[in-house]
């Protein structure tokens, strides 16, 4: 494979409290009822403002607070996922993007911030494509970046969203079951391959 493509949140970053601190202190500042943790899995894929239509908070400024906030405290407990750094030293080799859910100046900031952006030669939000994942235009508009062919690339990832945007773009797919997304919905979505944990990636990719 020519290229390795990754999902951020739920693959590489372990970011579920991150993620509901900030919203349930966003949705406190505009006196809504806060998500349930149990919550959680049925909001990650959908975007940020599908999320907030859930609380009848859809509007431009609650969604630039969360940012702001996500921006300001994300160094409290957002952090990478165990095994994460050897992996993608063992990988520089190869050409690198993040594919993300994110807007892609946020998601690069916090990439820079916890240390690991210059492992990327490209990170894709969702505000960098016309129609984001789990459309194919996202995976694609990467490989586009990265001066590859989909058929020559691998997309990782933890939901659905991500192994439909891959499988549709022509790309390899790699499901991992460590993030937000469960075994059956990988599954259902069609991913080439499962695995559990970093190790077991690591030797796959080498494989593919």
């Amino acid at each position: 494979m020519d290229a390795i493509l990754f999902d951020l949140d739920g693959t590489l970053l372990d970011s579920k409290g991150t993620i509901m601190r900030c919203l349930n202190a966003t949705i406190a500042e505009y006196d809504g009822e806060p998500f349930e943790d149990s919550e959680l899995n049925k909001l990650i894929g959908i975007g940020l403002a599908n999320i907030l239509e859930l609380k009848g908070l859809r509007r431009h400024e609650v969604a630039d607070r969360y940012r702001e906030i996500q921006l300001e405290t994300y160094k409290q407990d957002l952090k990478w996922y165990d095994g994460v750094p050897e992996l993608l030293e063992s990988l520089d080799s190869a050409k690198l993007g993040v594919v993300t859910m994110r807007m892609g100046k946020m998601a690069h900031e916090i990439m820079n911030g916890l240390g690991l952006a210059h492992h990327f030669e490209v990170i894709t939000g969702w505000d960098d494509v016309t129609w984001p994942k789990p459309d194919k235009d996202h995976v694609r508009t990467a490989c586009i970046e990265l001066g590859v062919g989909p058929s020559s690339s691998v997309m990782v990832g933890d939901t659905k969203y991500d192994v439909l945007s891959a499988n549709d773009a022509g790309s390899t797919s790699i499901g991992v079951t460590w993030g937000m997304g469960t075994v059956e919905s990988l599954k259902e979505a069609g991913a080439h391959h499962l695995v559990d944990s970093i190790d077991e990636l690591a030797i796959l990719l080498k494989r593919l």
